[in-house]
C-alpha cells in the first residue's frame, strides 16, 4: 500500500530587497559602498569630503541617480550639477540632507537641509528644501532653479529623518528643536509647508554664550525612524544650559563642559498617518554622563542601537575619553531602559559617529579617520550575539571616515523573503512572507497561468497546486501600513515518481522456526518499471525516510516475524515516495516420500516428509501394519519413521520386515486435517 509520501525538496527562504534606493552610499573622504550584490562592497568613485552628513538616493533598481554633502550635489558621472551648489545644508551638520522621492513623478526628488554653524549655531540658516529635476541636464539631473534653497524653519537642530506615511502614498519628512518636532508630509500634490508640530521632552536648550563652538554640540545627533514608522529615536549629543557657563573665562574650559556634561536619548511613538510624536521614554539622560550621536533600529525592529561617548573634562584639550560604547535596548520589553545591554566598548578613540542600517541588514558604524567601518553583523539578535566587530569592513585604499553616514528614508529598508519549497508535482506547495512590517495584504501571482483562478490569492499564507511540473516565478505584492513593496522567487516543481500497483502482500512458505526466505524484488519490479528510478527496501519506517540501512541482498530476505512490514522507496533524482507492503509466511501441504530404505547408505533411511519439521511442530505421525496395528508414533522432536516399532506387542525396538505400511500424519493446526497413505520399507 502507498503508506506515506515523502518529498525530496530544498527549502528556500528567498530574500528579496522592497527598496533599492539606498544601494549605494558615498560619506567621508572619497568613501563608498555598493550594496547591488546583496553584499557590501567598498568603492571609490564619490567625490565627498564630508566630516558628517550626506545623502544618497538611487533608483528603485539601485542604479545610482546622485549624492550630497548637503551643500553640493554629484550625479552619477560624479560631477557637481550645473545648479547644484550653495544648498544651504553643510558637511558639518550630523544629518546636513535626506533625499526624498516626490510620489507619482519618477524625475523629481527634494532634499532636505539642515545646516550647522561652528562658531555660533544661533547664526544657522535653519530647514530647507531644494527640488531635483532628473529629466534636466540630458538626464542626469540639476537644481530646479525655482525650487531651490526654499525655507520651512529658521532654526531647527542638526537632525532629519523620513518614513512613509501610513497610506504608502507619501512621506513624513520630521525635524527637531528644543522640545518641539517638526512634521512635514510630502505626496503627489508636493509638499505641505505647514508642519506638524508635537512639544514633548526633553527640553535641549539652544544656549547662549560668548564662547565659539559650544552651543553647537547640543544640537548635535541624529534621529531615526524604525522601518514600521511607528517609534522615533533622538540622541542628543549634550544637554547644556546657558547657566552651566557661568563664571567660565576661557574657551577650552568652555568646550570641556559643552562635550563632557551628558546628553540625551529619548525613545517616542510615531503615528504615521498623524505625524504626531508622542510618548517619550528616557532611556538615557543628562544625569548618566554619557553623549549620545548614532543611533539606528535592527531590521527586524525589536532592538534599538545607540553609541555613547563617556568624557572627562579637560582644561588642556576639549575632552578626554574614557570608553565608548555600543548599547543594546529590547523594545519588545515593558520596561526599555533596563534592557540596556552593553555589546561592545573600547577607549581607542571616540565613538562618536553614524549607525546606519545597510540593505544587507548589518548596521554599520563610522569612526573618525579610520580606513574601516565597524559593523554590527547581526543586529537582530540579542545581547553580545548582535556581534560588533571592530574596523572590520575596509575601505578603499585612500578613503577615510568621519562621523557621519548617508542617510535614508527608513521604509526604503522594509523587506522581506517568500519562504516556499522546490517540491515534486503533485503536493500542494504552503507560501509565506517573512518580513519585519506589518503586512495589512498580499496579491499572489504564482506564474502558473494554466491553473486559471488558482493562479492568484489574496492569502496571507496561501497554498497553490501547480499544474505542471516545471519552473515557476511567485510573485507576491505586499501592502503594509507604511508601505508596498513586491517579492519574487523561482521555485520549481520536480518531475514525480512513477509508480505501478503491486500486490499488498508477500506470502511464501515456511521453512522452519517461522521464518523463509523472500525474494523482496518481485515487488520492486511491479512498482517500478522505469530505468530512472531507484526501488530500496528497508526494515523500519525511519531508514526509508533517511535512506540508511538499507536490505543489501533482498532477493535473499530472512523475515523478522512471521507478519512483518517492509518499506519501498522509489526514487528519482529529486523526489521519492515511500510505500509499504507485508510479507507473511504461510505453512505448505507437506510431501510424503513413501519409500524407506534404512540401509544406512544415507538415502531415504528415514520416512521422509518435506515441509513438516519445525513448520507443523505440533504434529503427530503414526505407522500402521497392513492388519491396522499401530507399530511407531512419533513427532516434531522424534524425527523420521526409521523402519523400527516403538508401540505395541509385535516388534517393539526392532526392525520391521520388508512389507507395505500405512501412516496417518496429525498435522495439528486450525483447519487443517490429518493426511493418510502408504509407504513401502525395503
Amino acid at each position: 500500500m502507498r503508506y506515506i509520501l515523502y518529498l525530496l525538496v530544498f527549502i528556500y527562504s528567498t530574500f528579496a530587497e522592497a527598496q533599492l534606493e539606498s544601494s549605494f552610499w558615498y560619506f567621508g573622504i572619497n568613501s563608498g559602498i555598493d550594496f547591488n550584490s546583496g553584499s557590501a562592497v567598498a568603492i571609490s568613485d564619490g567625490q565627498l569630503a564630508t566630516g558628517e552628513g550626506c545623502a544618497t538616493i538611487s533608483d528603485e533598481l539601485g542604479n545610482l541617480l546622485f549624492y550630497t554633502d548637503g551643500s553640493l550635489v554629484y550625479d552619477v558621472n560624479h560631477v557637481t550639477m550645473p545648479n547644484g551648489t550653495e544648498l544651504l545644508g553643510s558637511s558639518s551638520s550630523t544629518s546636513s540632507a535626506i533625499i526624498v522621492p516626490l510620489p507619482g513623478n519618477a524625475n523629481q526628488y527634494y532634499i532636505f537641509t539642515v545646516d550647522t554653524n561652528d562658531e555660533f549655531y544661533r547664526d544657522t540658516d535653519g530647514l530647507h528644501y531644494s527640488i531635483v529635476d532628473m529629466s534636466l541636464n540630458n538626464g542626469t539631473g540639476d537644481i530646479d532653479v525655482f525650487n531651490k534653497n526654499i525655507n520651512l524653519l529658521p532654526v531647527t537642530s542638526e537632525k532629519l529623518t523620513a518614513v512613509s506615511n501610513a497610506t504608502g502614498d507619501g512621506f513624513w519628512i520630521i525635524s527637531q528643536f528644543q522640545d518641539l518636532f517638526y512634521s512635514y508630509e510630502l505626496t503627489a500634490n508636493g509638499l505641505s509647508a505647514t508642519a506638524v508640530i508635537s512639544q514633548v521632552a526633553p527640553f535641549v536648550e539652544l544656549i547662549t554664550t560668548p564662547f565659539t563652538n559650544v552651543d553647537v554640540a547640543a544640537m548635535r545627533g541624529y534621529i531615526k525612524i524604525n522601518t514600521r514608522g511607528n517609534r522615533l529615536v533622538a540622541a542628543h549629543f549634550s544637554n547644556n544650559t546657558t547657566s552651566d557657563f557661568d563664571g567660565i573665562t576661557d574657551i577650552t574650559t568652555a568646550r570641556s563642559i559643552a562635550y563632557t556634561n551628558g546628553g540625551e536619548l529619548y525613545l517616542y511613538d510615531f503615528d504615521n498617518a498623524t505625524g504626531i510624536v508622542s510618548n517619550p521614554q528616557p532611556l538615557l539622560t543628562k544625569q548618566d554622563s554619557g553623549s549620545i550621536y548614532g543611533v539606528e533600529f535592527s531590521g527586524n525592529g525589536q532592538f534599538l542601537y545607540a553609541e555613547v561617548d563617556y568624557m572627562n573634562a579637560s582644561t588642556t584639550q576639549t575632552f578626554e575619553l574614557i570608553r565608548g560604547e555600543i548599547v543594546q535596548y529590547d523594545l519588545t520589553v515593558s520596561n526599555i531602559a533596563n534592557s540596556a545591554t552593553v555589546i561592545y566598548q573600547d577607549n581607542f578613540n571616540a565613538f562618536r559617529g553614524a549607525l546606519q542600517l545597510g540593505l544587507d541588514n548589518k548596521i554599520y558604524h563610522s569612526r573618525r579617520q579610520q580606513n574601516a567601518l565597524s559593523v554590527i553583523n547581526s543586529p537582530d539578535a540579542s545581547g553580545v550575539s548582535a556581534n560588533y566587530t571592530y574596523n572590520s569592513f575596509a575601505l578603499t585604499q585612500n578613503a577615510t571616515s568621519w562621523y557621519g553616514l548617508p542617510i535614508f528614508v527608513q521604509s526604503f529598508f522594509l523587506s522581506g523573503e517568500i519562504e516556499a519549497m522546490d517540491h515534486c508535482f503533485g503536493k500542494e506547495q504552503l507560501f509565506n512572507i517573512n518580513t519585519t512590517a506589518n503586512v495589512v495584504a498580499i496579491d499572489w501571482d504564482f506564474g502558473d497561468p494554466t491553473s486559471g483562478n488558482e493562479n492568484f490569492s489574496t492569502s496571507l499564507e496561501p497554498s497553490h497546486l501547480f499544474s505542471d511540473p516545471g519552473i515557476y516565478t511567485v510573485t507576491a505584492t505586499v501592502e503594509t501600513l507604511v508601505e508596498s513593496f513586491i517579492l519574487t522567487m523561482t521555485i520549481e516543481v520536480f518531475e514525480t515518481v512513477a509508480v505501478n500497483d503491486f500486490p499488498e502482500e508477500l506470502e511464501v512458505c515456511e521453512e522452519g522456526f517461522d521464518q523463509a526466505i523472500f525474494d523482496l524484488t518481485v515487488i520492486g519490479n511491479l512498482i517500478s518499471t522505469s530505468s530512472d528510478q531507484t526501488v530500496t527496501f528497508y526494515e523500519l519506517e525511519l531508514d526509508a525516510v533517511e535512506d540508511q540501512n538499507a536490505i543489501l541482498n533482498p532477493s535473499f530476505y530472512t523475515n523478522l516475524s512471521a507478519t512483518q512490514e517492509v518499506y519501498i522507496r522509489v526514487s528519482n533524482e529529486n523526489c521519492y515516495e515511500l510505500f509499504s507492503f507485508l510479507i507473511k509466511i504461510k505453512n505448505c501441504p507437506v510431501e510424503v516420500f513413501n519409500v524407506v530404505t534404512p540401509d544406512g547408505n544415507g538415502q531415504n533411511d528415514t520416512l521422509i516428509v518435506s515441509g513438516l519439521y519445525d513448520i507443523y511442530d505440533k504434529h503427530k505421525m503414526h505407522i500402521y501394519s497392513r492388519y491396522g496395528q499401530k507399530i511407531w508414533e512419533g513427532n516434531n522432536e522424534s524425527g523420521g519413521w526409521d523402519g523400527t516399532s516403538n508401540t505395541g506387542l509385535l516388534y517393539p525396538g526392532k526392525k520391521l520386515p520388508t512389507g507395505t505400511y500405512f501412516y496417518v500424519l496429525e498435522l495439528n493446526e486450525p483447519n487443517t486435517k490429518p493426511e493418510a497413505g502408504f509407504v513401502y520399507l525395503q
